[in-house]
């Protein structure tokens, strides 16, 4: 066996690497659907493509290196075959000139008798054949002497060659087996590869499917925390502290009720005239500042000594929802009227019991509904930034 040609080096090499990234690089089956197994499975289809090319890559130079030394190979079988011709055309020529020696000899030896007469020679017959036999030959090898020392060094040298491309054909013959054991394996790879990117895709498709199945239930369960009986406990659990206020589920989609510039303090249980407790937030702001509804429902618009102009907002999901002390409201507003969250539905004022100029909104959240006791809004407007 010749020494390894240096790019099939380089293309053993390069499976080697191969070889190593796709170890590497295998993706593992997803076993959660975390975003980061997703994400960790997306990696790995990529790692399995990068390996899938440098398949190709590997693949696409074992070719073309065994499309160059089975060239070198068809060259050397095409000067084989042009010196054998020419060593067969030169073995015709020796035969047709041996035969040639022959026919003269012959030839002189029959008529050798005539060639000699005026010589003046008195011999014998069989001696005077024989001188002519010799004459004969030895013209005939002095003529062809120089033709026939040429086509000896020429066979010679012909049969030289024709070992060297002998030896020259078998190392050939020895790169192309190489060569073919190369790209076989490169293709062993490449198909390895493939299969290794077709898994991976199967594995990213099964994680991102079982994320989102994941997804899909975590709304479910989002909307059934929203249902009836769940809020009915959550509501049940606040009632039980009103102080603290009511989770965020319990007030879905809310919307700030002061469509303006304001302030305000947790005020929930404050002392007020007459003994009693302040049961709400007063969000203060400018005179005429535009209040919007909280969550989407109907509007009950009325006054009270104490509320001023007020206006219940029942949503439709049930909790209550009271502003008081408006300045008025909307030109056109009706009793019963359903709005969406944010329509404007008052403005801040100081009606009712409110100190002159004090303008304010005071706010009241009923979970239950409006003839229900009420829970401190105090936390549900910090956790809605208002």
């Amino acid at each position: 066996m010749t020494p390894m040609h240096p790019r099939f080096r380089l293309a053993r090499n390069g499976i080697a690497l191969l070889v190593a990234v796709l170890v590497i690089g295998t993706a593992a089956p997803a076993r959660s659907a975390s975003e980061a197994e997703v994400e960790e499975a997306r990696r790995a289809r990529e790692a399995a493509a990068a390996a899938r090319a440098a398949a190709l890559d590997d693949l696409d130079e074992a070719v073309r290196v065994y499309e160059d030394l089975n060239g070198r190979y068809q060259s050397l079988v095409f000067r084989i075959g042009q010196m054998r011709s020419r060593i067969d055309a030169y073995e015709d020529e020796v035969r047709r000139m041996r035969a040639a020696i022959r026919e003269r000899a012959v030839s002189a030896y029959i008529l050798g008798p005539q060639q000699s007469t005026g010589s003046g020679l008195m011999v014998s017959d069989r001696a005077q054949q024989a001188l002519v036999a010799r004459q004969v030959l030895a013209r005939a090898v002095e003529e062809q002497a120089a033709s026939l020392d040429n086509m000896e060094a020429i066979t010679a040298e012909m049969a030289r060659l024709e070992e060297e491309l002998e030896t020259q054909t078998l190392e050939a013959s020895d790169l192309r087996v190489e060569a073919e054991a190369v790209a076989a394996r490169m293709y062993e790879l490449l198909e390895e590869s493939e299969a290794e990117l077709a898994s991976a895709n199967q594995e990213l498709a099964t994680a991102e499917a079982a994320l989102a199945e994941q997804r899909r239930l975590e709304e479910i369960e989002r909307q059934r925390r929203l249902s009836l009986e769940y809020r009915q406990n959550l509501i049940r659990e606040a009632l039980l502290n009103p102080a603290g206020g009511v989770p965020d589920d319990v007030t879905p989609g809310f919307v700030c009720p002061v469509a303006g510039p304001n302030h305000y303090t947790n005020s929930w249980g404050a002392p007020r005239a007459e003994g009693r407790r302040h049961v709400g937030t007063d969000l203060m702001g400018p005179k005429g500042t535009p209040l919007v509804a909280v969550a989407s429902g109907i509007v009950r618009p009325g006054t009270s000594l104490l509320g001023g102009n007020n206006l219940w907002l029942i949503s439709d999901y049930g909790s209550a929802f009271l502003y008081a002390h408006l300045d008025g409201y909307p030109s056109g507003q009706v009793y019963g009227q359903w709005v969406a969250a944010g329509t404007v539905i008052g403005y801040m004022g100081d009606t009712g019991n409110s100190a002159p100029g004090a303008y304010h909104l005071h706010f009241e959240i009923r979970p239950n509904g409006y003839n229900t006791p009420p829970v401190n809004p105090y936390f549900t407007l910090i956790s809605h930034g208002c």
